[in-house]
């Protein structure tokens, strides 16, 4: 069966949710399948960062289309030269779309499409007038509707799904992505962050600078509790997102945070593994890998109890109302003064079962060949 797959999100060098999402996916799948054929999808006036991914293998075939992203949108939507992509669909059996995107799609082969979440529709004010836009025209209910399957992350997005479009429970099926975890001990992550210049004591957030993941809070919450725990800052890690440099103003003028924008591995669980804890107050959330990744290396979290987050991470997190300043505080000095806690959440981390990309590639492989004739 020839399988295709938009890989258009791999376009960036530097990858975060999606991206990440993507690129691990194909690589345990091609590490599973030897039998079917792989046709990868991509666009844009440049090919190097899709040149430098590593799925170069018999039964795999990359087809690039050199024009602008935005040119093959705007035609994507507008239906002008409908063949460009023709020499890319003409063997499909399957297409599979890893994410929300602008598509054309042929009735020829059946489509399987991936959610992460619907922040878009159920929180628009997390969202500039640009990219609420961008979602108009990319017509998610007419994708939704024309799949034949959709892969939801979480629960969450299952029961948003079913609430903002006509499906049937029947057409959603849930299968949590991976988490990626690297040999780490104490020796290794401080020879890692030595040219960092981080205090001993710090706790972390990790992610996007954008609304929807309420730093903010996470800032004003962390003034107070400094007042108590000098000693003990505050390292911020994460590409800037919408609406960024009031944040950055914020975090300058506080000596006790530290910006490091955006840090791969094996730095990034470095840092998870030399922290206290892990604050992740976010208001949405389809999945939350920063959690995960941190339960990984039996470092606590503090999360918010919205959306998939007590999903996910189930006993294994010190919840907190994400509104309230003063529970995001009491969190903190809970992680910094209840030592029995801090125990428990080490401990219980060793069995917790943080999800595989081997069994995420199982899962998509079953799926993918319950469609061969």
């Amino acid at each position: 069966m020839n399988i295709g797959i938009d890989i258009r999100a791999l376009g960036n060098k530097k990858l975060t949710g999606i991206g990440k999402y993507i690129y691990y996916a194909i690589t345990h799948l091609l590490e599973l399948d030897k039998e079917n054929n792989y046709y990868l999808f991509s666009s844009g006036l440049k090919k190097d960062p899709y040149m430098q991914l590593d799925f170069n293998q018999s039964n795999v075939k990359h087809f690039h289309i050199p024009i602008a992203n935005k040119v093959l949108n705007l035609n994507l939507l507008l239906g002008i030269n409908s063949n460009i992509c023709e020499n890319f669909f003409k063997d499909i059996d399957l297409f599979w779309m890893p994410n929300i995107n602008f598509c054309n799609l042929s009735k020829k082969y059946p489509m399987i499409l991936t959610v992460h979440d619907l922040s878009f529709l159920h929180s628009r004010e997390f969202y500039s007038l640009r990219r609420r836009y961008w979602h108009k025209m990319v017509n998610v209910e007419k994708l939704v509707r024309q799949a034949d399957k959709i892969i939801a992350v979480s629960g969450n997005t299952k029961r948003d799904l079913m609430r903002f479009f006509p499906l049937t429970e029947d057409k959603i099926t849930i299968i949590n992505p991976g988490i990626n975890s690297i040999p780490m001990n104490e020796d290794r992550a401080r020879d890692i962050l030595k040219d960092f210049n981080l205090p001993d004591k710090f706790f972390i957030y990790l992610g996007t600078l954008e609304p929807r993941k309420n730093i903010e809070s996470i800032i004003k919450a962390f003034d107070r509790y400094h007042l108590e725990s000098p000693d003990v800052h505050l390292v911020v890690v994460g590409k800037k997102g919408w609406v960024y440099r009031k944040l950055l103003q914020k975090i300058k003028k506080r000596p006790f945070i530290h910006y490091l924008n955006y840090v791969e591995s094996p730095a990034k669980d470095a840092l998870y593994y030399m922290s206290q804890g892990l604050i992740w107050p976010s208001l949405y959330e389809g999945f939350g890998f920063p959690p995960m990744e941190a339960i990984s290396y039996k470092t606590p979290v503090i999360v918010s109890y919205k959306t998939a987050l007590p999903e996910m991470n189930k006993q294994q997190a010190l919840y907190v109302d994400p509104y309230n300043i003063s529970d995001i505080y009491k969190a903190l000095k809970f992680l910094t003064e209840d030592e029995k806690l801090i125990k428990q959440f080490k401990k219980s981390a060793s069995s917790f079962k943080v999800p595989k990309w081997e069994n995420q590639a199982q899962q998509m492989l079953d799926l993918f060949n319950s469609y061969k004739k």
